[in-house]
């Protein structure tokens, strides 16, 4: 197992020689190759399965307050900001990447309650700007974590202080969490020595920042408990990929957790 895991290395030494340099554009030079979306398409964390969704929104519609807005970050092709339009509106998604938004737009069609905008939420004072715009929301943010610096999973939950500034307000965190080593990981995803997942290697190709686990040190580290209170953790989630190999889609172990700001009297308290 060991041996085979090594021989990964000259496939992603392959693919990653074409990489761009400029990693500020990535995620847009990314998401403007993609062809398709969905179990076939071009995007690894883009499942069509609904059951990860649904679940997303059983626990918003459980802790969140229905008459607040939500904020998908990190929206991608608007595959669950969609969901979330179904109780929360309106439902805007977010994200770095121009080409991303557009096509979240054009994948929604004349969908009602959605928006999509292009905004770095790892930005000072992003949060601020759409607060002022939007009033307080409710977020979700799924996958984006996990490939964040640590510096930048705190700028980003700044920003998500300031969208969360309402006592109902609550903010959904779904991210992978991989308990082996890298190598370890892309062979769950499906690599091989011979032969890489389209998805898998696109992403590599693209030159997309290495994911790293999200368990609890992380959720600690960037929502820490004397700013943010756990309404509820579950350290054995699963986070939906699309299949690796023929018949069915694929998971890998992850952490989702429901959060709200700690208001300001309790922190002083």
């Amino acid at each position: 197992m060991r041996l085979r895991r090594v021989l990964l290395v000259p496939q992603i030494i392959r693919l990653a020689r074409h990489a761009p340099r400029d990693v500020d554009t990535r995620w847009d030079r990314y998401w403007a190759a993609v062809d398709r979306t969905g179990d076939d398409g071009d995007v690894l964390w883009d499942a069509s399965t609904s059951s990860e969704a649904d679940h997303y929104l059983e626990l918003l519609g459980t802790h969140a307050d229905p008459q607040l807005p939500v904020v998908d970050v990190g929206c991608g092709n608007g595959r669950f900001t969609r969901v979330l339009a179904q109780r929360f509106r309106p439902a805007i998604g977010v994200d770095v990447s121009p080409h991303a938004v557009a096509r979240a737009r054009l994948e929604s069609g004349s969908l009602p309650h959605l928006q999509f905008r292009v905004a770095d939420m790892t930005a000072e004072s992003t949060g601020r700007v759409l607060r002022s715009e939007l009033g307080p929301c409710n977020v979700l943010v799924r996958g984006v974590l996990h490939v964040l610096a640590p510096a930048e999973r705190r700028r980003l939950a700044a920003n998500l202080a300031e969208l969360l500034d309402s006592p109902g307000a609550t903010l959904l965190v779904a991210e992978t969490n991989h308990p082996g080593s890298l190598l370890a990981y892309l062979e769950d995803l499906g690599a091989r020595p011979t032969s890489f997942p389209r998805a898998l290697g696109r992403a590599i190709t693209a030159g997309l920042p290495r994911p790293s686990p999200f368990g609890g040190d992380e959720l600690a580290d960037t929502f820490p408990q004397e700013r943010w209170v756990r309404v509820r953790t579950d350290h054995d989630a699963r986070i939906a990929t699309v299949p690796a190999h023929r018949g069915g889609a694929d998971s890998v172990p992850g952490l989702v957790a429901v959060l709200r700001r700690r208001s300001r009297s309790a922190r002083s308290g």
